[in-house]
């Protein structure tokens, strides 16, 4: 099956692309559940900002969208280059409103919905290692492919607030799966976006040879295997020996080495697209968002684009 990153080259996404790709084989439901199983499985995977669902977690990612931490003070795990936004979220578009988390893997957005005080969340995602850990604080959870919300029509423009984070840019057309969450939007509300951008590391050749390497392995231990060998920046001789010198040289100085999770989650998706703000704004205007902010604004070189999209219209 052609991959649009090894076989073309093309890791900026552009909306002419539509129509041109596949799912991927095995469809969306295994695109993450080695990550999510792994979480669940092995703490050294679970504890951490991109995945943990624990209280003191989750109190982290309500300061970091919010600016405001609940019971106060600062973060309680900092790394994975956690970082208050730069423009935050109101609560008052969560609180007391009905939410939806779309691709919610383990639910680590739900469960921050619900610490704001969201009235309800549904909790959709094709994952079973994910839904299995948020049918734990949520019964509201819908196992569905995101692709193909707009087939269902009791989700049409029910939702206050959508977070749709990290999800758009690991499939094979973001437009269409941009459609399909701000589907679920009701007039009036609002839709927090993440997306990869151009500017950061995903963009890069290291980053997608990495990838290659991951996709052309045939099973699950060599796969985690890699992941090992990423997270501790270890010498390999498939990676260009520039890099495998800045890798040493970044385990001199202690640099902080991210998550393995987050390692996984870079490189087990089929899909790894960047999207640029300009195609962000578009996506947004075509779905009659009235008001955009880029929540992260502050950041030169982002390595993604957090976007908040308000008042829908009908």
């Amino acid at each position: 099956m052609k991959n649009p990153h090894f076989d073309e080259g093309l890791l900026v996404w552009d909306d002419s692309y539509t129509g041109r790709y596949s799912t991927p084989r095995g469809g969306y439901g295994e695109q993450f559940d080695l990550q999510w199983n792994q979480a669940l499985r092995r703490s050294d995977y679970f504890v951490s900002p991109g995945a943990s669902t624990e209280d003191e977690y989750i109190r982290d990612r309500v300061l970091e969208i919010t600016g405001t931490r609940p019971g106060g003070g600062g973060y309680h795990d900092s790394t994975c280059a956690s970082r208050i936004l730069d423009n935050p979220i109101d609560p008052e578009l969560i609180r007391g409103k009905k939410c939806i988390d779309i691709g919610c893997g383990l639910g680590r957005w739900t469960r921050t919905m619900q610490m704001i005080g969201a009235e309800s969340v549904l909790s959709v995602d094709m994952s079973e290692s994910g839904l299995e850990n948020v049918s734990k604080f949520n019964s509201e959870f819908l196992r569905a492919d995101i692709m193909k919300l707009t087939e269902n029509p009791k989700l049409e423009g029910v939702f206050d607030f959508a977070i749709f984070w990290g999800v758009a840019m690991c499939t094979h057309d973001p437009l269409k799966a941009f459609r399909n969450a701000a589907y679920t939007v009701a007039p009036g509300g609002s839709m927090y976006l993440m997306v990869y951008g151009p500017e950061g590391m995903h963009n890069t050749a290291i980053v997608n040879l990495q990838r290659r390497i991951f996709h052309a392995l045939t099973t699950v231990q060599e796969r985690l295997d890699l992941v090992e060998t990423v997270y501790d920046r270890k010498w390999d001789s498939r990676f260009p020996l520039m890099e495998n010198i800045k890798n040493r040289l970044r385990n001199i100085l202690g640099r902080s080495k991210g998550s393995r999770v987050g390692v996984l989650d870079m490189l087990e998706p089929f899909y790894n697209w960047t999207v640029s703000m300009k195609t962000i704004e578009s996506w947004m205007a075509s779905e009659g968002f009235q008001k955009v902010v880029r929540l992260n604004s502050g950041e030169k070189r982002p390595c993604a684009y957090h976007v908040l999209g308000m008042n829908k219209g009908k």
